[in-house]
This record gives structure tokens, C-alpha cells and sequence, in this order.
């Protein structure tokens, strides 16, 4: 019964009515702001190493060497479309279509991800909806240089089948290894997808802790097939750069960049210091030789050594860094003010919706609250951006317009109790 009210057509319709709206709103905002970036970003570069030499190599510019700065499946989109269009302004903006469209098909997914976490399918399309008409997250979800967008398909994908898996309380094998695939491939997109999904699984073995045995089943299942996902890109990494790297290679670069006496929490801030060559190989072509020289590997182990060292020697300072991380996480400083507002009230409102989930005792609220607790965990401790939090946003929008929906909708029956009351005080004061 559930399988066919989630395919019934007042759920489908809204939903594809949204993915054309918001593909259309970003297409056009696309033509009238038209921007590139200075210097294509380490994705691209990959991409563009991919498409002309077919080799994961050049992250920070020709001729450094093979890389996994990047985990692989969007460096490969991009490649494929660059092959395609060219490495020329064709090949950029058709990287930009295809982040745009993933923008639009997340928020079309809404109404689905409503119903299939209990929520009214209304708030789902009036989130969809919003988000369509609403990007006020506007770079990340058009550029496509980073994979923001598309972990944002990922995720709302993943919370869907959760959902399901959750609501037919079968904790199968065949659900493991759906789950454990789609997860690994994710990671391979983003491994920020990882803490995710050992929250829910934590979510699931509590509510069902009276049958371990079933949930060892879908663990065991799920881990098998997420590990089985990602281990050709680690066995890759093993024989090019010598380590067994399941995602991506930078994360100890992004913590010394992020934790150091020069740049600050705002990425985006921190980018146009010209502090930011001394440590980071994008930009810095001191240590650009140094990853030429050292191999990419070496230079990461290096970094590890100097973010630790810091941080040791500098508690208070990376707590002080890590408490801003924190509130420029949930309240980004934008571009323009009005974005900023935005921004604030999405999360303002989002959260509050997440609060009436749990009033209400609705068992979804501890998925979406495992998603609000362990996605954004490991950008607390490292520099942060406006894009970072663009794969959690489609929840804020859902939780927003569910509080939204709810509080009108209760207002609406008051109004309807309190018209029926004077109707009948007027009648009886009428009677003779």
C-alpha cells in the first residue's frame, strides 16, 4: 500500500512541476549572473587531467602528480562532460547545467522524502517549492566545480530509503546491501556521508534492540557492501600513491589550512588573504613544489605533524576557531545581506521544525536530527563555507515548511472552533 501511495500522482506531479521550476529559476539566474572563477578549483583541475590524459592527477596545477585530494565520482562527472563539451566555456557551463539540475532535482525530492518520513506531503512540496523559487545558495548549487549539489541528491536519496527501510521494520540482508552500495557510492562522492549513515544505523539498532540478530544482519550486510563499494579507488590508491586511501587524501591539509596563527574560520574569507599561498599548494606555489617533491602522501603525513602541533600547542585559540566554525556552519555570512537573513531564518525555522518533530514524537525526527548532528561534525574543526552546508539545507527547507504548514493549519481550526462557538453564542442569544 505504502509503494503505491508513494508513487501516486499527487505526490509525482508537484514534485516534477518543482524540478522544472527550479532548473528554469537556475538556469536563467545562470545567463544574467554569468561569473567564472579566477582559477579553476582542485575538482576541475582533476577533471581536466582526466578528460585530456585519463589520468586522477594535477590538483593543484599541471604536472604534480597523481592525486586523491578528491574522492573520485565527481572529478569523473565533470571529466565526462568536459569530454564531451570541450575543455572551453561549452565545458564549463555544462558542468554548470548539470549542478543546477542536481539543485532542482533535490528539491523535487522533497514531497517524497515527506511522505516517506511521515511528514505531510503538502510541506514537502511547499519546501520543494521554496528551495525552487529560493537559491539563495545560489554558487554552490549552479557552479558545479564543487560536489555540493550532487551530495545533496545523494543525501536526500539516502534518507528516503532509510525512511523505508524504517517503515516496513524488515531489517533484511538485500536492505544492508542496498543501503551499504548506495552509501559507498556516495562516499565516493562526498565522505561526509559516512557519519550519516553510522547515525542512522545507530537510530535503527536502538529502536529495534529488542531483535539483534536482524540488525547485526543489516549491519554486517551494509558494511560488507560499503566497504566492498569502496575498495577498487582504495586498491588504486595503494598501487599510484603507495596508501590505502578510501576517499580522499586531504583532510590533514584542510585542518593545518583551517588551525594556524594567519587565516581565519570563513574559507571564504580566508581565500582572498594573501596568507592562504603560505599554506595551502592551490594557490602557494612553495608548497606546490613541496607536494611535486615530496608525493602527495608525504605532503599530507607532513601536514598531519604541523595540525597537531599547532593545535597542542594552541588549545584555546582552535577552541575559539571551533565555536566560530560552529555559528558560521548554521548562520553562513554571505555575499549579501539579505542572503545572510535568509540563511539565518532557514536555519532558525528548520531547527524549529526538528523541535515540533519531537513534541509531536515522530520517529523520523531522529533521522533528520542524526543528519543535523554528524554531517556537519567534521566541518566544525575545519575552515567553512557557505557550500559545505548546502547538502543539509533541503532538510531545513522540509522542517521549515513542516512547522509552517503545522502552525497554520492549527491556527486555521482554532479559527473555524472559535467561529462555531460565536455562531452558536449568537443563535442562543437569538432564540426567544
Amino acid at each position: 500500500m505504502q509503494d503505491k501511495l508513494f508513487g501516486h500522482r499527487r505526490i509525482i506531479i508537484p514534485a516534477t512541476v518543482v524540478f522544472f521550476l527550479g532548473l528554469a529559476v537556475r538556469l536563467l539566474l545562470l545567463v544574467l549572473l554569468h561569473t567564472e572563477p579566477e582559477a579553476p578549483p582542485e575538482p576541475v583541475k582533476i577533471a581536466i587531467s582526466l578528460a585530456t590524459t585519463g589520468k586522477y592527477a594535477d590538483a593543484y596545477g599541471t604536472g604534480v602528480g597523481p592525486t586523491a585530494h578528491c574522492a573520485p565520482l565527481h572529478p569523473l562527472l565533470l571529466s565526462g562532460l568536459l569530454r564531451i563539451f570541450g575543455t572551453n566555456e561549452a565545458g564549463r557551463f555544462s558542468i554548470k547545467v548539470a549542478a543546477s539540475t542536481g539543485s532542482a532535482l533535490v528539491f523535487a525530492l522533497l514531497p517524497l522524502l515527506a511522505f516517506a518520513s511521515g511528514l505531510n506531503p503538502i510541506a514537502g512540496v511547499l519546501a520543494g517549492a521554496a528551495g525552487a523559487v529560493l537559491p539563495f545558495n545560489f554558487w554552490p548549487q549552479t557552479s558545479g566545480v564543487f560536489d555540493a549539489p550532487f551530495t545533496a541528491v545523494v543525501l536526500v536519496g539516502l534518507c528516503i530509503l532509510v525512511c523505508r527501510i524504517w517503515a516496513r521494520g524488515t531489517l533484511t540482508m538485500r536492505e544492508g546491501v542496498i543501503l551499504g552500495t548506495a552509501a559507498g557510492l556516495g562516499s565516493l562522492l562526498n565522505p561526509a556521508i559516512l557519519p550519516v549513515l553510522a547515525a542512522w544505523l545507530i537510530t535503527i539498532a536502538v529502536e529495534n534492540r529488542r531483535r539483534a540478530r536482524q540488525v547485526l544482519l543489516l549491519w554486517g550486510a551494509c558494511a560488507a557492501c560499503l566497504i566492498w563499494t569502496l575498495t577498487p579507488w582504495a586498491v588504486r590508491n595503494l598501487r599510484v600513491l603507495g596508501s590505502l586511501i578510501w576517499t580522499r587524501s586531504n583532510f590533514w591539509l584542510e585542518m593545518h589550512v583551517s588551525n594556524n596563527d594567519w587565516l581565519t574560520a570563513d574559507e571564504e574569507r580566508n581565500e582572498r588573504m594573501p596568507e592562504f599561498a603560505l599554506v595551502h599548494p592551490y594557490l602557494g606555489a612553495v608548497e606546490k613544489a613541496k607536494v611535486k617533491k615530496l608525493g602527495e602522501v608525504a605532503y599530507m603525513r607532513l601536514k598531519r605533524r604541523e595540525a597537531i602541533a599547532w593545535v597542542g600547542g594552541h588549545k584555546r585559540k582552535f577552541l575559539v576557531l571551533t565555536a566560530e566554525r560552529v555559528r558560521l556552519f548554521w548562520l553562513p555570512r554571505m555575499t549579501r545581506p539579505l542572503q545572510t537573513l535568509l540563511e539565518a531564518l532557514l536555519t532558525i525555522l528548520g531547527l524549529g521544525g526538528l523541535v515540533l518533530l519531537f513534541r509531536q514524537r515522530a520517529r523520523s525526527a531522529w533521522l533528520f536530527a542524526g543528519i543535523f548532528v554528524a554531517y556537519p561534525a567534521v566541518y566544525y574543526i575545519i575552515q567553512v563555507s557557505p557550500r559545505y552546508r548546502l547538502p543539509i539545507e533541503p532538510f531545513l527547507f522540509l522542517l521549515a515548511a513542516h512547522l509552517v504548514w503545522t502552525f497554520t493549519a492549527n491556527s486555521r481550526v482554532q479559527l473555524r472552533e472559535r467561529h462555531a462557538r460565536n455562531v452558536e453564542a449568537f443563535s442562543g442569544a437569538s432564540t426567544p
